[in-house]
């Protein structure tokens, strides 16, 4: 039997095919604790297959057990079924279709403890964003009164007690307050997320390699660590780098073969805690400060900073495959330190050298 879900906020529907390709059942099962116990009796020991989705995981958590769960990736099955007529209904249909077919794109799914830290990585990125629009009120207020900070650090301790006694509005003073509190507030969660998400790669044996490398902080290498959960899925850099959108758009036809920007395909914000990690990386290591200094005379500075962080991920890959730390000489030339394996990867299967690289462990890190 083959079962295909269109999961929702509130239900799934689902579709029952037969070997021969005949519709057999439809239902709707409510996404509580009994409709999943339900949807996991009807599907036991049966292929079954769904959209990736926020609200797919836990339904995906409450099958696997029992059946064989694929999770297809969204964008790749529009583009090989798209329908005039989109119902639950018929996106179920066409999965379980699909699925008979083994025409399934599928979509990689993380573990439990990858998906927390990615949690962790996410709110704290989030609570960041809250803040920075609270510090841009508060300078759009201070603008509108004709006020300037009076010291370089803008929300140090100084400009803060000077914000605190400023002679204002009645109305502007009871807004600048209110700003301010939710400012302590949200300075306090971002601290607080930052120990959690200190105490979490420490115990991650990627993000424990990631953050030997020169620029990379623990909030790098956890977010690094829980989108690549196991290297062994990409067989080559290239394709890392690939994941991450940081590699040049191609676009070829017949003698035509033009190259345009980064794909910026992945996680937005992990490439742009990247970025922030080759502009660390320009500033305190010679090796990288050469090959900006090279490349931004030729391509400009945005260019040349993504060249940079392209190759952090490259030394990356390298560091988990080897499972090496990251050093430089004093010249700047990469100096890879071999480190005992680890049985086991955390929250992943075990460690094993399946790639082409992970047997040359004498390569320069490029």
């Amino acid at each position: 039997m083959y079962v295909g879900l269109d999961v929702h906020k509130d239900f799934c529907q689902a579709a029952f095919l037969d070997c021969e390709g005949k519709l057999v059942r439809e239902e709707r099962f409510e996404n509580t604790v009994s409709g999943l116990e339900e949807l996991a009796q009807a599907t036991r020991e049966q292929e079954v297959v769904m959209e990736s989705s926020t609200s797919s995981m836990h339904v995906y958590d409450a099958l696997h057990e029992t059946c064989n769960v694929k999770v297809a990736h969204p964008s790749r099955v529009k583009a090989i079924a798209s329908a005039r007529i989109k119902t639950d209904k018929v996106d179920a249909k066409i999965l379980a279709h699909l699925l008979r077919a083994d025409l399934i794109p599928e979509s990689y799914v993380p573990s439990k403890q990858h998906r927390q830290a990615r949690l962790l990585v996410r709110q704290r990125a989030s609570l960041v964003e809250v803040r920075t629009q609270i510090k841009n009120k508060i300078h759009a207020l201070m603008t509108r009164e004709g006020i300037k900070m009076p010291f370089k650090d803008s929300f140090g301790k100084k400009t803060l007690l000077f914000l605190k006694s400023v002679d204002i509005g009645e109305a502007q003073r009871a807004s600048l307050d209110s700003l301010l509190a939710v400012l302590e507030t949200m300075d306090k969660q971002v601290k607080q997320f930052d120990r959690r998400v200190t105490d979490c790669a420490s115990e991650d044996e990627y993000a424990k390699l990631l953050v030997t490398h020169t620029g990379v902080g623990w909030l790098t290498a956890l977010a690094v660590s829980s989108e690549i959960c196991d290297i062994t899925r990409f067989s080559s850099h290239k394709k890392l780098c690939s994941y991450f959108g940081l590699v040049p758009s191609v676009y070829q036809s017949g003698n035509a073969n033009r190259k345009g920007s980064i794909t910026k395909q992945g996680n937005t914000m992990l490439r742009s805690l990247l970025i922030q990690c080759a502009w660390s990386a320009v500033k305190y290591s010679p090796r990288f400060r050469r090959k900006y200094n090279k490349l931004r005379k030729k391509t400009g500075n945005q260019k040349a900073i993504v060249a940079v962080a392209r190759t952090i991920v490259v030394d990356m890959y390298f560091m988990l495959v080897r499972n090496e730390t990251y050093k430089e000489r004093k010249g700047g030339k990469p100096v890879v330190n071999l480190v005992p394996r680890p049985p086991y990867r955390l929250g992943s299967s075990p460690l094993h050298d399946s790639t082409p690289c992970a047997s040359s462990t004498n390569r320069r890190m490029s």
